[in-house]
């Protein structure tokens, strides 16, 4: 089972967005997927998986609440990719999960307040001991301002970390499909969807990059 994280130390900057997208991308393409969901007072994605499957949308994309990374990974047997949706605030379960993800990504605004919080929660990781190359940065929720997304990338990229090269603009589009439980690729406009597909083709390649070589320094 490959294993793919999508974490943050605040809650608010489309984590859970980007874990159902990379869900439906894989079960799209036949794979068995399980979003696991480790934020258990909201219940974020195993909500939009029930809404999902109560409007038939297909692939389906099965979520299920956790408290233990150990517990979601005893499921390898069942599945060919677990995308963990992380639990804001929570060291201990994200060093947890970072270590035995094959990729790890950090989305982030474009905001001093998204960005300083989410280098700070990578450089953690890094020196407890996870590998820094397989932590990517995706800017989210940006406004279309080219300024913005070049200022938010030199931020990142000097803090050593690789930043996909997709941005995902905060769209209205966006939170509508999410609301009746699709992917931001199943939106009712070609042009977001083209954008997520871009986005979630990256993320794909850095899969098949890091498959299998998940290890701390």
């Amino acid at each position: 089972m490959q294993t793919l994280a999508v974490l943050s130390q605040k809650g608010g900057v489309g984590k859970s967005t980007i874990a159902r997208l990379m869900a439906t991308a894989y079960a799209g393409a036949q794979w068995r997927v399980k979003i696991a969901d480790f934020n258990v007072k909201q219940l974020t994605s195993v909500d939009w998986s029930a809404s999902r499957m109560a409007a038939e949308i297909q692939p389906e994309v099965p979520a299920e609440a956790f408290s233990s990374v150990k517990q979601a990974l005893r499921q390898n047997l069942h599945y060919d990719l677990m995308v963990f949706d992380g639990k804001p605030d929570s060291d201990v379960t994200s060093l947890e999960i970072a270590r035995e993800s094959d990729v790890i990504l950090l989305p982030a605004g474009v905001s001093g307040d998204d960005l300083r919080p989410q280098v700070k929660f990578a450089h953690e990781l890094v020196s407890r001991g996870v590998d820094r190359a397989r932590i990517h940065f995706v800017i989210n929720k940006t406004l279309e301002s080219a300024a913005s997304i070049s200022d938010a990338r030199g931020f990142i990229e000097a803090a050593g970390y690789r930043v996909l090269a997709t941005d995902l603009p905060s769209k209205t589009g966006y939170q509508l499909a999410q609301n009746m439980g699709r992917a931001i690729s199943e939106s009712a406009f070609a042009t977001l969807n083209e954008r997520a597909d871009a986005l979630a083709q990256e993320v794909v390649d850095l899969m098949t990059t890091h498959a299998g070589t998940k290890r701390v320094a």
